[in-house]
Parts: C-alpha cells; sequence; structure tokens
C-alpha cells in the first residue's frame, strides 16, 4: 500500500472514530433529557393528583355541611307546618 493511500486511510479512520464517538454523545445527551422530562411530568403529575386528592376531600365536607344543613331545614318546616 504506498504511503498517500495509508495517510488517507488513517484520515479517514480517525474521522470515522470521531463521528462514532459523537454520534454516541449526542444519543447519550438525548437519552438523559428524555429521562429528565419524564421524571418532570411525572412529578407534575402527582403533584397534580395530590392536589386533586385534597379538593376532593374539601368537596367531599362541604357536601356533608350543605347535606346536614338541608336536613335541619327540613326539620324546622316540618316544625313549622
Amino acid at each position: 500500500m504506498p504511503m498517500g493511500q495509508a495517510g488517507m486511510l488513517f484520515a479517514f479512520g480517525f474521522l470515522l472514530l470521531i463521528t462514532a464517538i459523537v454520534i454516541t454523545v449526542i444519543l447519550a445527551f438525548t437519552t438523559t433529557s428524555k429521562a429528565k422530562a419524564s421524571a418532570a411530568r411525572e412529578a407534575n403529575y402527582r403533584e397534580l393528583a395530590e392536589k386533586a386528592s385534597l379538593d376532593s376531600s374539601e368537596i367531599r365536607a362541604s357536601l356533608i355541611e350543605v347535606k346536614s344543613r338541608l336536613a335541619s331545614m327540613e326539620r324546622m318546616l316540618k316544625e313549622v307546618e
């Protein structure tokens, strides 16, 4: 193999190695960023679920209060009649 072709082969091999490293780094970076985004989304969903649960319990408590007031008013109306 002539010396000029050996140098060109080395250059192409080196370029191929650099390209493979760059592609690997890009893939690792995108995988990591997807994982971080997924974790952030899950945390937001968890927070939303907790808030919905608290709101649900507040609504349930308000409904119980309204039902007791309505029962009280019904008793008063029956006494008036």
